[in-house]
């Protein structure tokens, strides 16, 4: 493809919210490639406060196909309609799927792009999205991170030599986050280390009471702050943590996915399952430790320096599935809270 005319280019990449984290690199390296190209991203309405004021997108398109699950109706049926006929307005060179699922196939099919990029059919979650797909990536073996494979694909698209990781996020100071680090003066006393105990799956989650007992050793024997995050949903949790807890700590206020980003800038580091703020702090360069179990920490872990992440693999592993097959969780059960300690002692002393 010729790097002199200007190109139009749409990524797809939907949710969740540490995958978009993953894929901030594609739209970099085809900004640097194509400094003229248009690029657009379709993104889960919930999660396009990520890609504000991204200097590589042109264009966010918001989708809502939880909600259109939810509540089927001619009104969504509209909706739906009418953005696919705006795509094909749009007259796309090229769509990256960087999903391999059965829907965004479907999408990049309807988009109308002359080339519709997608994975090799043994990369693609579900299989016979690749149908959709005219270009596709070479098949990429384990032992790649999918930071990696999405850049490849693009790679493989477009006949283009450079990867460019970076990973711009939304820098705009909050208030709300500014006022709760300031009314908090004994949180801010001394290094404030998150523990983020929610996950997408069931299967991702570590103990309640092992995160409590992390939290305490933490406390006195590290001699730091701990603040407990949450994201929708979770914030019992944090205050089951809290209650379980003998030494001090703090909660974290609700915030949205950019004051989150404000939030996670003053911690010395995170305690994370596998999770969207993990894969966050990671892009922030903040270090990290993480417990995994049913996903592969090679593939889908923290990436970049100062990351420790803990697991176990088993007869089972890994089993990418949202809850156990099996019905025990072993392979988080058996990351033990002596184990993620040292990982983090060992964290705050290479980082003195």
């Amino acid at each position: 493809m010729s790097l002199n005319s200007q190109k139009k280019f749409l990524v797809i990449k939907l949710s969740a919210l540490g995958d978009i984290v993953h894929a901030l690199p594609v739209a970099r390296t085809l900004r640097q490639a194509y400094p003229d190209a248009f690029i657009a991203w379709m993104i889960e309405e919930r999660y396009k406060g990520l890609l504000h004021n991204n200097p590589d997108i042109d264009e966010i398109i918001p989708i809502r196909i939880k909600s259109w699950k939810k509540n089927w109706n001619r009104e969504a049926l509209k909706e739906i309609l009418q953005i696919i006929k705006n795509l094909r307005q749009q007259n796309f060179d090229v769509v990256f799927d960087l999903h391999g699922l059965i829907k965004s196939g479907v999408i990049a099919m309807l988009s109308g792009a002359r080339i519709k990029s997608g994975f090799h059919r043994k990369n693609c979650k579900e299989k016979i999205s690749s149908i959709f797909f005219n270009k596709k990536a070479p098949y990429m073996a384990g032992g790649i991170h999918v930071i990696d494979m999405y850049l490849t694909l693009v790679q493989s698209a477009l006949e283009i030599q450079n990867k460019v990781k970076q990973f711009p996020l939304p820098e705009i100071r909050h208030q709300k986050v500014e006022d709760f680090f300031q009314h908090h003066p004994e949180l801010t006393s001394k290094n404030i280390i998150g523990i983020n105990p929610g996950a997408g799956f069931e299967s991702k989650l570590w103990e309640l009471e092992r995160f409590a007992q992390l939290a305490d050793r933490i406390t006195v024997e590290l001699n730091c702050s701990i603040l407990l995050t949450w994201g929708p949903g979770e914030e019992h949790k944090t205050k089951q943590i809290a209650a379980s807890m003998k030494q001090k700590c703090w909660v974290a206020p609700p915030t949205s996915i950019q004051e989150s980003i404000a939030l996670y800038k003053h911690l010395t580091l995170l305690v994370s399952c596998d999770s969207g703020p993990l894969h966050l702090c990671a892009a922030l360069g903040i270090p990290t430790v993480s417990m995994f179990g049913p996903t592969d920490p090679v593939r889908n872990g923290a990436y970049g320096l100062n990351h420790q992440t803990v697991y176990k693999t088993l007869a089972c592993s890994f089993c990418w599935k949202k809850k156990c097959p099996l019905g025990t969780n072993e392979c988080m059960k058996q990351v033990t809270v002596d184990e993620v300690f040292e990982s983090v002692r060992s964290n705050q002393k290479s980082n003195i």
